[in-house]
């Protein structure tokens, strides 16, 4: 559902993303950040990779918003939920996490940069969640 638009990309209730452009690029993991469109971002990393990253900030970032987003954008490499009041499906990261995709929160995604299988990052609240279903990585 999105928050403030029914349109896709869903903007940001404020109709930027300075945020997102402004603590990405500053993180040490990053070369370049590239603005492809609205939500929609390649991200180099020193060590080569480009991430092709969405923004979003839908209420609940399920799996038909992810394949609404995938329709529209074709693969992407990482998903972050941008708003705190915003989030995203257990059953959903566990999708993603199979298919190698990061699905994160902005505090969530800035960790993952750190590791080289970043779509394996997990919350310590999500790896309790992930224990509990007996749900491995």
């Amino acid at each position: 559902m999105p928050a403030h638009n029914d349109e896709f990309p869903w903007m940001s209730y404020y109709g930027n993303y300075n945020f997102f452009e402004d603590i990405i690029r500053n993180h040490s993991r990053v070369s370049v950040i590239r603005k492809i469109d609205d939500g929609f971002y390649d991200i180099e990393l020193y060590d080569g990779r480009i991430l092709k990253v969405f923004i979003c900030e839908c209420y609940s970032y399920d799996i038909a918003e992810y394949y609404e987003t995938i329709e529209n954008l074709g693969k992407v490499d990482v998903v972050v939920i941008n708003s705190l009041w915003c989030s995203y499906t257990l059953e959903l990261k566990r999708h993603c996490v199979d298919h190698d995709i990061g699905l994160f929160d902005i505090k969530g995604f800035m960790s993952a940069l750190n590791r080289e299988r970043y779509w394996e990052f997990l919350t310590d609240s999500e790896k309790k969640s992930f224990a509990k279903k007996g749900w491995r990585l």
